[in-house]
């Protein structure tokens, strides 16, 4: 039965979709069975990879949103990147509640800026690190 637009990506085999800079970016954490942090993306209610393709200078945001299953009290503490020295994310801001992270991307630096966010819960000390989301610049595209 598809009821949600995430329903039929599911049941056609597709790959998610990338997620839109343009509107805040909801995030996910929810811990298993075994106590493993399972990441998730979505806009809308539609799930997206936690990817974001650009064409232009942009702030993206990531929202964290939490559940009964999320860790207690976690919030967002920053961003670690493969390469901090590329040039594709020029500033990172969290918010003061550690509920959101805002990440401003330069469009003159095309290719790919892999990052992970990094966590902390009143569950233990430990910081939890995310799978990497990334960035691709596509470039600035030419006027129509």
């Amino acid at each position: 039965m598809i009821v949600t637009d995430t329903d039929k990506l599911l049941l056609t085999g597709s790959s998610l979709p990338f997620c839109n800079a343009a509107d805040p970016i909801e995030t996910s954490v929810t811990l298993d069975k075994n106590k493993q942090a399972i990441f998730g993306y979505a806009q809308s209610g539609v799930v997206c990879d936690g990817n974001v393709e650009l064409t232009e200078n942009t702030t993206i945001t990531y929202v964290l949103v939490q559940s009964e299953q999320s860790p207690k009290g976690l919030r967002l503490t920053g961003a670690g990147f493969t390469n901090p020295f590329d040039g594709h994310i020029e500033k990172v801001t969290v918010s003061s509640d550690g509920q959101s992270i805002q990440l401003e991307n330069n469009i003159e630096n095309s290719g790919v800026s892999k990052y992970q966010f990094i966590l902390e819960s009143e569950e233990n000390d430990l910081l939890l690190v995310s799978p990497d989301p990334q960035v691709i610049n596509k470039g600035q595209q030419p006027p129509m």
